[in-house]
């Protein structure tokens, strides 16, 4: 197959896109024959139909989705190429992107915002707030240098440093019957509405919960959902039962009127961890990894590898 370049991969993305070849060329400010030429050429080189087009519609065939995705993938690697070679021609602030869920421990948010690396003192950091899926993706396309993401999945692709664990927490009214209690288990809400994160935010934690809950009987009586903690504090004082939160949003919902308490159930205990690609050589990423860990876990063992500072799990 021969080697398709950067122009064809952006035409391909804008038409997939607009799904229309006048708005396409338009964007990509060619002609509409000029446009087809490049698609014809392109599909011609990768051997494969990309889109399905009539006179009145267009549309990505199932390879066409596959391939359009991973030019994405490849234009995003490309531009941020781009961005860090003209850093370090230019000398300007080095910057580290880093994405973390928006349920994480606010002291693992701490513990990157106090990180200060002595040969690198003018770096800055941009923090980015997503959830699961997206802090995947993000590293995997080079979007994000790291992530602090809960129970991410097994991949090849990724470095996986845990950091902490900690149990999912309960609260609930103080005058729920198992306020008083120092620990709570699945017995002790039953019969109750349950407000429960969305499963985007970490669909394994999430099945986990709710298939825990029915397998224990203590199923709810019925489901509800919130993206800010503050939300579940509304419900909660209108009697809408108990809500689960990672430890990090319980310290946002304090308050005289309820109490947080652990959830009993190792299970569901919520790991948290460094992710970068696995493949990361940049010495300023590695050297921002390595300082992070030792202020959350002291004790990891670091190791050079290849004559660049990689992590070592």
């Amino acid at each position: 197959m021969q080697p398709v370049d950067a122009r064809l991969q952006v035409a391909a993305v804008v038409l997939s896109e607009e799904l229309n070849f006048s708005r396409a060329a338009e964007r990509l400010a060619i002609s509409q024959p000029a446009l087809s030429k490049q698609i014809a050429e392109l599909e011609n080189r990768v051997g494969f139909t990309i889109f399905k087009r009539d006179q009145r519609h267009v549309e990505l065939t199932e390879a066409g989705h596959v391939f359009v995705r991973g030019c994405k993938d490849a234009l995003t690697i490309i531009e941020k190429a781009v961005r860090v070679a003209r850093a370090t021609q230019e000398e300007i602030q080095p910057v580290i992107t880093i994405g973390h869920g928006p349920y994480v421990d606010p002291l693992l948010v701490a513990a990157c915002l106090s990180v200060h690396l002595p040969l690198y003192p003018t770096m800055r950091l941009r923090m980015e707030s997503m959830f699961f899926g997206e802090l995947v993706h993000g590293i995997l396309a080079a979007e994000l240098d790291l992530a602090i993401i809960t129970e991410p999945p097994p991949n090849p692709m990724l470095t996986i440093v845990p950091l902490i664990t900690a149990p999912l927490y309960v609260v609930m009214s103080v005058d729920h019957k198992a306020s008083r209690k120092t620990e709570v288990t699945f017995q002790d809400l039953g019969e109750v509405d349950w407000l429960v994160f969305p499963r985007a935010a970490n669909p394994s934690i999430y099945d986990r919960l709710i298939e825990t809950g029915r397998v224990s009987g203590a199923a709810p009586v019925e489901l509800h959902h919130y993206v800010v903690p503050q939300e579940a504090v509304q419900l909660l004082a209108e009697n809408f039962g108990i809500a689960f939160m990672s430890k990090g949003c319980t310290e946002q919902v304090r308050s005289s009127e309820l109490v947080c308490r652990p959830l009993s159930h190792k299970p569901l205990e919520v790991s948290s961890s460094l992710v970068l690609r696995a493949d990361q050589s940049s010495r300023l990423i590695n050297e921002f990894g390595r300082a992070l860990l030792r202020k959350t876990v002291p004790n990891r063992r670091l190791a050079e590898a290849s004559g660049q500072l990689l992590l070592v799990l």
